[in-house]
Order: structure tokens, then C-alpha cells, then sequence
């Protein structure tokens, strides 16, 4: 009974997190929401910060490796200079992102987000990822 008792605890923890970033300047994007964004006219940048060894064994194709904390003056090169233009960021569970996230507002970024629960959950339903340095 006890792991399963902390096994919901930590859900439940997760599932807070993602509901209360938004009170501290984080913008989610959920999985489903960024595949359409990714078909749309304007996709948006891919900021992935994880390590170059967790890049490589998978992430979203065009995604940028950018390790955790990213530059934001790397990011604004990314973006051709344009700081209104949507950044995604990434890691593997969505609580690595967050701070990145605040770091690029905080750098002038009017539309930066985190990928909600990460790429795990992207690729468990079924976005596309890729292997290799991409």
C-alpha cells in the first residue's frame, strides 16, 4: 500500500507543477498542441535543453540542442534576431524547461513556452522523434 501511496503522491505532484507554472511566468504547450503548431504556417523554434548525450538518443526533428541553461543571446540567433517569434522549450519530463522558459522571457522572448510533460509524453503519443545529432 505505502508505494502505491507515494507512486499517486508523485503524480499528484507532477500534475500540480504543470498546472501552477503558468503563476510563475511559464506558458505550457501541451503534446497535441505542438504537433499542430509544427504543421502550421509558423512552427515554432525548437529549444531542447538536455544534454548532448540524451539529444542523441532521441528528439524532435529541427529541434536545436541548447543545454540547460541556455544562452539567451544563442536562442535570439536561433530566431534570425526576431524575440516574437514561439520557442518551445524541451527537456525529457517538462521540470527541467520551466526555468529555461523564465530565463528567455526575462531575455525580451514575448512568445517562449515549455513543452508540457516533456518529450516522453510527446513521443508516448506518438510524435515524431528522431535519433542522432540531427
Amino acid at each position: 500500500m505505502r508505494p502505491l501511496f507515494i507512486l499517486l503522491l508523485l503524480v499528484l505532484l507532477w500534475v500540480a507543477w504543470d498546472l501552477f507554472a503558468p503563476l510563475f511566468g511559464v506558458r505550457q504547450t501541451p503534446p497535441w498542441r505542438l504537433r499542430r503548431l509544427l504543421a502550421g504556417d509558423r512552427p515554432p523554434l525548437l529549444v531542447d535543453v538536455r544534454t548532448p548525450q540524451e539529444f542523441r538518443m532521441f528528439h524532435i526533428p529541427g529541434a536545436r540542442n541548447l543545454p540547460f541553461p541556455p544562452d539567451p543571446e544563442a536562442v535570439a540567433d536561433l530566431a534570425g534576431g526576431d524575440r516574437s517569434r514561439p520557442v518551445v522549450v524541451i527537456c525529457m519530463t517538462g521540470h527541467r524547461s520551466p526555468p529555461a522558459v523564465r530565463r528567455l522571457r526575462r531575455a525580451g522572448f514575448t512568445d517562449a513556452a515549455n513543452l508540457t510533460w516533456g518529450l516522453s509524453l510527446y513521443a508516448l503519443l506518438g510524435g515524431k522523434v528522431v535519433s542522432g545529432k540531427d
